[in-house]
């Protein structure tokens, strides 16, 4: 009999966030007029747009603005997994959303250092 291995997602060498991370969650949200950056929806726990700040890369010791986006929930979890800052984007083929552009341009000039 077949066996399958359940299929398991590659996970960042360091996953723990650092100890002022309550601090940096909330610059970000600030910093983004406490609205998702990609929907708009302020931050709203009646409707279940409540505001989180997301690791970009899923590594939460990566604490740059670039890697860190201020999304609602429901943002957060249609994107959670989807996006792989380390592949190649190409905006002549594939438009980038508007509300990512500066979070690339950010890791892109963090590879040219």
């Amino acid at each position: 009999m077949l066996q399958l291995k359940p299929q398991t997602v590659a996970e960042p060498s360091n996953s723990e966030y650092p100890p002022d991370w309550p601090a940096i969650a909330e610059r970000i949200k600030a910093a983004a007029g406490y609205k998702c950056e990609r929907c708009g929806h302020k931050d709203d726990f009646e409707s279940g747009h409540v505001l989180t700040t997301h690791h970009l890369d899923g590594d939460k010791s990566n604490c740059a603005d670039w890697n860190l986006a201020a999304l609602c929930q429901r943002c957060h979890l249609k994107i959670q997994g989807r996006i792989k800052m380390n592949q190649l984007f190409f905006e002549h083929l594939l438009p980038v959303s508007d509300w990512f552009k500066p979070h690339l341009e950010g890791y892109l000039k963090s590879k040219t250092k």
